[in-house]
């Protein structure tokens, strides 16, 4: 018996996906549905011609399985993490993330299984991004927060104290603010106290007062920008620091394997996907930072708004969708 032949296609239609839906293709035939957090894949092969015609069909649809795998594996590794880092990179360093991706292979799906009369076979294979993939990703690269994620809770000890400059760049230069220096646990120490005692001395009522009347979620309208997606993104606030993921989003997300956020191409879209409820709250970004395009700033006003909002416990449970 000759070994099985596998061939490659070379134009794919997206798994399920609408025109409205954001799929990035990381190869010619396997990309990542930004949109529903799911990579997709398609595969063919064909059997030997010396097997019965039944036979032939099975063994073709086996080949184009183990194709299609091959090339999930391959939108796997290049799913932007964070910055410029894909999967393919954390895996050179991690056996857990290699252990994740392992899994999420052996769960992937098969949606459209498809015998051609000509012998051969295609198929549709998919799995979701989230879930113990996430988890794992997110272990890795929420490990310790950023510096940036603890301005918003200085910033108000700082204003309190007199500082012009309530954005605390002229504390933490922007060159430092990923390293993680020894004195990082007790600034972190530090926020947490601050974060209490504000707390406990506000007089204001909350900005979400309810399920019923509050916001249920957020869509960031990034159109226009040159954003791109991936699996940590984040929203600044104007010469300041990160509102979003904050420590607490980051730990939640991480336990429930949850992508930080979804994309979409349509804002219509975004405002009725179920991620973010009934009642949506739409900003509009006002541009990207950093080289890495991953990274969404908001405008002052909105900026404030959130950062009421996230105080308030706005986003703790809620979703994420942001528009390209």
């Amino acid at each position: 018996m000759r070994l099985l032949t596998l061939i490659f296609l070379f134009c794919v239609l997206p798994v399920g996906a609408s025109a409205e839906e954001y799929v990035e293709w990381v190869g010619a035939n396997s990309g990542v549905n930004w949109s529903s957090g799911r990579i997709q894949a398609e595969g063919a092969g064909v059997g030997p011609d010396n097997m019965l015609p039944g036979m032939a069909r099975m063994m073709a649809c086996r080949a184009a399985v183990l194709d299609a795998q091959r090339n999930l594996l391959e939108s796997i590794k290049g799913v932007r993490v964070e910055g410029a880092t894909v999967v393919a990179n954390m895996m050179v360093e991690s056996d857990i993330i290699n252990t994740s991706v392992s899994g999420l292979l052996k769960g992937a799906q098969v949606v459209k299984r498809d015998p051609q009369s000509d012998g051969s076979c295609l198929v549709q294979m998919t799995a979701p991004l989230g879930g113990q993939f996430t988890t794992a990703v997110y272990s890795q690269v929420f490990e310790g927060a950023p510096l940036s994620s603890i301005y918003q809770e200085l910033t108000p000890l700082a204003a309190i104290a007199g500082f012009v400059n309530t954005s605390l760049e002229f504390l933490v230069p922007g060159a430092f603010a990923a390293e993680l220096p020894p004195w990082q646990e007790a600034f972190d120490r530090l926020s947490a106290r601050i974060s209490a005692l504000e707390d406990l001395l506000s007089t204001h009522p909350a900005i979400v007062e309810g399920t019923d009347t509050g916001p249920t979620g957020l869509v960031l309208d990034a159109r226009g920008s040159n954003f791109i997606p991936s699996m940590s993104p984040k929203i600044l606030k104007l010469r300041a620091g990160v509102i979003y993921p904050n420590k607490k989003h980051q730990v939640s997300r991480r336990d429930r394997g949850q992508l930080v956020s979804l994309f979409t191409r349509d804002l219509n879209t975004a405002r009725r996907h179920p991620t973010v409820g009934e009642r949506p709250i739409v900003l509009k970004a006002l541009r990207t930072y950093g080289k890495t395009r991953t990274q969404i700033v908001l405008g002052l006003q909105s900026s404030e708004r959130l950062l009421d909002l996230v105080k308030a416990g706005f986003l703790d449970d809620s979703g994420v969708i942001i528009v390209l």
